[in-house]
């Protein structure tokens, strides 16, 4: 059996719990073959020859190719030649969910979904150069940066993902209007959750909001992400909540009414649910770790 790309990196590359960071070579894949799937994938060959394989058609990749892939499509990378190489960033879908900028990616990416095309460009020379200088930034950040270290790949992502969306403005070829139109309704989608998701929990405001059915909207964001309304509306309510658990004082009843949660008993379930832990055990550890790991000092 083949491996996964994503079993690979992470054990060769630079890893975090939402990235991971590689150097892709063919001697870290014994079999010669690795699926790309359940992921966002941002592959830049930099030397050598490869083929992106899916159940339609196979590409030819060389230097300068820019292969990227949304966490609904699968396919393999293949017949690497001896001196292959290429930069390979892999987002986890929540972290990338979770970063606003990703939107304009997002927007790009959604046109290749459901025309049997994977999205893989032929960058001008000075556009794969640039993209490479970002890419290299990766590799050393966790090293040079413990302290803030979150927050810097945060920026560095989202940074990276606009690069690669304005990137693909310029090469993007027109699409036919109901590809459009699926974007259109995903990006006000987007925009309405992130006004919206302390208040309203159920996809019915939302439909109701960009007037579509809930089953209509429910295929588009699930077609074009991979996962369900749900899954968003609650990805924002964690985050948020581990935000307001680890950096304020409110108390867990105040957290569960700023986020739109009918008591403290709803609230505690949810946050078991997603994160494995009730929230004040979450925030004692929070605070155990501050303790055990201060700031150095200056």
């Amino acid at each position: 059996m083949n491996p996964t790309l994503l079993e690979i990196i992470q054990t060769h590359g630079n890893r975090t719990e939402s990235t991971c960071y590689c150097e892709l070579t063919p001697s870290l894949v014994p079999t010669g073959k690795a699926e790309l799937k359940e992921g966002f994938y941002f592959l830049l060959v930099t030397n050598g020859t490869a083929q992106l394989a899916n159940e339609y058609q196979t590409y030819e990749l060389q230097p300068s190719h820019l292969v990227a892939l949304t966490p609904s499509v699968r396919s393999t990378i293949q017949a690497m030649s001896s001196h292959f190489q290429s930069m390979l960033l892999y987002l986890k879908p929540t972290f990338f969910d979770s970063l606003p900028d990703g939107q304009p990616l997002y927007e790009q990416l959604a046109h290749y979904l459901g025309h049997y095309q994977l999205p893989v460009f032929l960058l001008e020379n000075e556009q794969a150069t640039y993209l490479q200088k970002i890419f290299a930034l990766f590799s050393p950040c966790r090293n040079n940066a413990a302290n803030y270290y979150d927050s810097i790949l945060n920026h560095l992502c989202s940074f990276c993902l606009l690069q690669i969306a304005d990137i693909l403005t310029q090469i993007r070829h027109e699409v036919p209007d109901y590809a459009r139109r699926s974007t259109d309704i995903f990006r006000l989608f987007k925009k309405t959750l992130m006004e919206n998701y302390r208040q309203h929990h159920d996809i019915g405001f939302y439909a109701e909001s960009l007037h579509i059915s809930t089953t209509y909207l429910s295929r588009i964001v699930k077609h074009i992400t991979g996962h369900t309304v749900r899954f968003h509306i609650s990805e924002l309510l964690c985050a948020d909540a581990r935000k307001l658990l680890e950096c304020t004082d409110l108390d867990i009843k105040e957290i569960a009414e700023k986020l739109g949660f009918s008591d403290q008993s709803v609230f505690g379930k949810f946050f078991v649910k997603k994160t494995g832990v009730s929230p004040m055990k979450f925030r004692t550890q929070r605070e155990r770790d501050k303790k055990n790991y201060p700031f150095p000092n200056a």
